[in-house]
């Protein structure tokens, strides 16, 4: 497998599972989400501790995910190996529309990896966690629109790179919203 094979299915792997955890945790959490209706069944003392953890986990995970697209180390599968790997190979043009589509999200990005390391990654010490979210505002919806169009991109730079319209490899569905809501739906009916 080549480097840019190699980089689009890691980033790929990335952004599917950024997406998971991002539609999970806003699924349970977001404004207008389940909340209002099934804040019962997830406080039911049966499964209450398990609604805690999974908030928690896919937060973290979902920036944790998230900041692999965008690390700077040259060993990671991020944008920044890929975008270096396509200007070896003449790809300037799929170049110039990664920084193009990225540019929009630049100030979020910064502020996902801020978040990331000061809380998730590194866990600095005397690091105030509410003071962090509130320096580095994040706001939810626009975490939905940056995980879309980073698999766009992947989508897209793969079905260049390949020369073939292929499955799209960083999926782009409500799949697991759909399915946290399901879930709720059957813990509620187990519960009458």
């Amino acid at each position: 497998m080549n480097m840019i094979d190699e980089l689009i299915l890691r980033m790929a792997d990335s952004a599917n599972a950024a997406r998971a955890h991002y539609q999970i945790w806003f699924t349970l959490r977001g404004e207008g989400k389940a909340l209002p209706d099934y804040y019962s069944v997830m406080n039911d003392h049966r499964y209450v501790d398990f609604f805690h953890a999974i908030n928690s986990g896919n937060y973290k995970l979902m920036y944790i995910e998230l900041g692999c697209l965008f690390d700077t180390d040259s060993r990671a599968a991020s944008f920044r190996n890929l975008k270096i790997e396509l200007k070896n190979k003449g790809q300037e043009n799929l170049v110039a529309d990664i920084d193009k589509q990225l540019k929009p999200f630049n100030m979020l990005v910064s502020n996902i990896l801020t978040i990331r390391a000061k809380l998730m990654a590194h866990k600095e010490l005397g690091v105030d966690s509410e003071e962090v979210h509130r320096k580095n505002g994040v706001v939810p919806n626009d975490i939905g629109k940056l995980i879309d169009v980073c698999s766009d991109l992947i989508n897209k730079t793969a079905c260049e790179i390949t020369g073939n319209n292929i499955s799209l490899i960083a999926a782009v569905s409500n799949r697991f919203e759909e399915a946290t809501f399901d879930l709720l739906k059957v813990l509620r009916r187990g519960r009458s």
